[in-house]
């Protein structure tokens, strides 16, 4: 039976009373609440969905693979390697695969994932869940792969498997030709067999080819080399024994672990993407904190003389506590119950600008992620949300509930006095000192978390130091604003004086809200032009040719190098380089290498400032004694030029020196440069992802390229671009993995409109009486309007200058250091200064649209019932 303690304890009756009269005033800080619950919902449950779309398409395909057997993330080594390993005790299976891209040659350019596998051995194809017609005797008809005879597919090199929902797509049966672009150019292939989305056509999608394992390595490596080995454990041994003695047996260079922990490294990487959206996200909801806090001790103010007789009659202090309390837990609550759907809805809009910017960052394919509604985010949504409304309203009823009873009923409409001035100081000063202190353990240890703490005390840092900017901005501004406006400006910054701490929470809510967009516009902004910075200053070329299409993220897919030689020989070509971005391991996580041919890095043709001393690499990389590296290596992994590196490569270990640092952008962990001849002698990969060319002196660009695409675009579907057009396109890249600021930025603002409209409208309604009296004077309507108006500005300069200094701080402490720790890049601080004046522009019509409706409200007072408001 519940007891009369507990019953009153949890009952709702008297706060449901007070909030009887209040929904009018309390709906904008209801749809704060609902927007900082919106974002965070939205930013978890996208996270979740593009986390798992990324875990699924690492997942290999094979159903039964315990271990892989790989070079880095794929490079090409020799296909003996596969029997050497199914020849170590306790492996059952052993098959190589190669892997590569191609796409379709009839103008649609439409991307297929092809893998090489070894068709005719029945046991691999049952490891990946795909079974031939010959074995359906004991499986389901409906899995794996409709194929009449494995052994054609193996003796017909031009042969292939496509999924069943891509043939009926483009009109395709067995038996059908379709011409692919590969790296050596286009090649007519014949349909052998369709698969169902079963296995291993599950995993990859329906853009999925499949060719016997030979036949692959004449398109996609070089004749007996392989891309990586599926492994299949012997039922009931130890897969970590088999591991051991399988890399027992490997040579230097290969690597084997279970398909899991490349789900781990890829997990760790987009968590950081996910780490700093997460950040925006809760500081979207301390803008929403920040207006509840006002608007919350409005409320108790304006109903300071009913809780003056509720502890005048007998009622404690503690009891009266809490029914505020809960009030703000029914707030908050309205406030989830709004958010949680359209949190929902933002994140279905999410879901493709993250995965853009996760596969850009780190190279990976964007997947096809569907948002699925799980407890975990709602949860940490709705308590958040919850939590954030129950903290506004700690203090506001604490004030409201601590005064005297006589000071209480005496303080009726008048902002009751806070913490001493002293005290607020020591605040400030604690918060200012933790602050340097979270960037000084952050610049210590390496660690991101230091800096997501340090933006969080910089959010309550700027929303501190509203106040002070609100006493120290009025008297330079009063006499401005009376020579603009007259005596009722007078009035305007009358109102903002007698109610200094609602005035300066919506300073802080403008600061906090306008300067978190400004931070991700500066980390944008600074992200790009340190892009652009080092490509016109790294890329020595008139055209640059690509691949059409791109093999993973933002990297063009590989072609093979003989067209190099073929682009030398288009008229008023001067000079061809090849450059070969390949992912690889060092120190245990990944990193890039990034290879260039000899001639581009010593060749005048290739170099715009031959007498620089800044040249990209010097004659010793050239010759393949020396490397470069990155300045995040150097940073991630504390070496410096003159010491030595030892690379684990597919033909052994190779020990190179540092000659030099460089700006690059290819891998968040770092990149090593060399000499593209010394990474094919020993990564044996003749591939290239981009080729530089030279064109005569005087010679027209445009007839060059049109000469290039007739004699090669037939065979290759080449891009061919000017050096411009280059640095467009990759600043295009960038531009897309920050696209989803436009959309958090949107949100953000939504949430600081409604706050500046909700500070402007309670003092409207405050001043009710006021309003009556100036009207009954003969003042005109419009001059009430303007006086909103003028509020609303005077907010909007204080806001602004909150915005600037706090965005420039938040950007520049995670340009210098939280980025680089977090996400790997090393940038250039570029203060936007061109969005710093969006920002004011933003500022200004915000303040303006939120002032709208409380001016008409005001302007529409009638004298006589405005005097008997109460």
């Amino acid at each position: 039976m519940t007891s009369p303690f507990a019953a009153r304890f949890f009952s709702f009756r008297t706060p449901l009373r007070f909030l009887r009269g209040s929904y009018t005033r309390l709906t904008l800080t209801v749809i704060a609440i609902a927007c900082g619950v919106a974002l965070v919902c939205a930013i978890d449950l996208a996270d979740r969905a593009v986390m798992r779309a990324f875990v699924e398409v690492m997942g290999t395909a094979a159903g039964r693979v315990a271990l892989q057997v790989r070079a880095g993330e794929g490079a090409p080594f020799p296909e003996e390697v596969a029997a050497t390993v199914a020849g170590v005790p306790g492996v059952e299976l052993a098959t190589p695969v190669v892997s590569g891209t191609a796409v379709t040659a009839d103008g649609t350019e439409e991307l297929l994932t092809v893998l090489g596998l070894d068709v005719a051995d029945e046991a691999a194809m049952r490891a990946y869940g795909a079974h031939t017609r010959a074995s359906r005797g004991r499986e389901p008809a409906q899995d794996g792969l409709e194929l009449d005879d494995p052994f054609y597919l193996v003796s017909q090199p031009d042969s292939l498997m496509l999924t069943r929902a891509f043939a009926a797509r483009r009109g395709l049966t067995v038996g059908d030709r379709i011409d692919l672009v590969t790296p050596v150019g286009r090649r007519g292939f014949t349909v052998r067999g369709l698969l169902e989305p079963q296995g291993i056509a599950r995993v990859f999608g329906i853009n999925l080819a499949i060719m016997d394992v030979y036949a692959a390595e004449m398109s996609f490596t070089h004749p007996e080399f392989i891309n990586w080995v599926d492994v299949v454990v012997e039922s009931g041994k130890d897969v970590a024994a088999v591991a051991d003695a399988i890399g027992d047996a490997l040579p230097a260079g290969l690597q084997v672990q279970a398909p899991g922990q490349r789900k781990v490294d890829m997990q760790k990487l987009v968590r950081s993407l996910e780490v700093m959206l997460e950040a925006v996200g809760l500081l979207g909801l301390v803008a929403a904190f920040l207006i509840a806090f006002n608007r919350l001790g409005t409320v108790f103010e304006a109903r300071a003389w009913q809780l003056g007789v509720l502890r005048a009659v007998g009622a404690r202090s503690r009891v009266v506590w809490w029914e505020l309390l809960k009030e703000s837990l029914l707030i908050g609550g309205a406030g989830v119950a709004l958010g949680i759907p359209l949190g929902i809805g933002f994140g279905r809009l999410l879901i493709p600008v993250i995965a853009t910017s996760a596969s850009l960052a780190y190279k990976l394919i964007a997947p096809d992620a569907e948002l699925t509604v799980r407890a975990a985010s709602l949860v940490l949504a709705a308590g958040l949300g919850l939590g954030a409304a129950l903290l506004a309203a700690v203090v506001p009823a604490w004030r409201a509930t601590t005064l005297g009873v006589q000071q209480t009923l005496r303080g009726r409409g008048v902002e009751q006095p806070v913490t001493g001035a002293i005290s607020m100081w020591l605040v400030r000063g604690l918060v200012a000192g933790a602050v340097g202190v979270a960037i000084a353990i952050q610049s210590a240890t390496g660690s991101a978390a230091w800096g997501l703490l340090a933006t969080g005390l910089i959010a309550v840092g700027i929303a501190l130091a509203a106040r002070p900017l609100v006493h120290a901005f009025q008297p330079p501004l009063l006499p401005w604003v009376r020579w603009l406006t007259g005596p009722i400006g007078r009035v305007a910054m009358t109102t903002i004086h007698r109610n200094p701490r609602r005035m300066a929470l919506t300073a802080a809510t403008l600061g906090v809200g306008l300067g978190s967009v400004l931070w991700l516009w500066m980390l944008a902004r600074s992200f790009e032009l340190s892009v652009i910075d080092t490509l016109a200053g790294g890329v020595r070329a008139d055209l640059i040719v690509t691949s059409p299409h791109t093999d993973s993220g933002y990297l063009d897919a590989p072609l093979d190098d003989h067209v190099l030689g073929e682009l030398a020989e288009v008229p008023h070509v001067m000079a061809v380089a090849g450059q070969r971005v390949v992912d690889w391991h060092y120190a245990g996580g990944p990193i890039t290498i990034d290879a260039l041919d000899a001639q581009y890095l010593t060749s005048r043709e290739h170099d715009a400032s031959p007498s620089s001393e800044q040249r990209l690499l010097d004659d010793a990389i050239a010759r393949g004694d020396a490397v470069n590296v990155s300045a995040n290596f150097v940073l991630h992994l504390g070496v410096r030029i003159g010491d030595a590196i030892t690379l684990e490569t597919p033909s052994g270990p190779l020990t190179l020196r540092i000659a030099g640092i460089t700006a690059e952008f290819l891998s968040p962990r770092g990149t090593i440069q060399m000499s593209r001849g010394l990474y094919a002698r020993y990564w044996h990969d003749d591939g290239v992802n981009l080729v530089y060319l030279r064109a005569g002196t005087n010679t027209d660009l445009a007839t060059v390229r049109t000469a290039m695409a007739h004699v090669l675009g037939e065979k290759y579907r080449l891009r061919i671009l000017l050096w411009a057009e280059f640095i467009e396109y990759c600043a295009a890249q960038v531009h897309r993995a920050f696209s989803g600021v436009r959309l958090l930025a949107g949100l953000v603002l939504l949430v600081v409109l409604v706050g500046m409209a909700d500070t402007l409208g309670a003092g409207v309604a405050e001043r009710t009486r006021e309003l009556g009296a100036i009207r009954s004077m003969g003042v005109q309507r419009r001059h009430l309007q303007r006086m909103v108006f003028i509020e609303g500005l005077a907010l909007g300069a204080l806001g602004f200058v909150l915005a600037i200094a706090g965005g420039l701080a938040l950007g520049t402490l995670w340009v210098k250091a939280t980025f680089p720790y977090l996400l790997g890049w090393v940038l250039q601080v570029h203060i936007p200064y061109a969005h710093a004046a969006i920002v004011a522009l933003m500022t200004l019509v915000v303040c303006l649209g939120a002032a709208v409706i409380p001016a008409r409200s005001a302007a529409r007072l009638e004298p006589a019932t405005a005097l008997r408001h109460e």
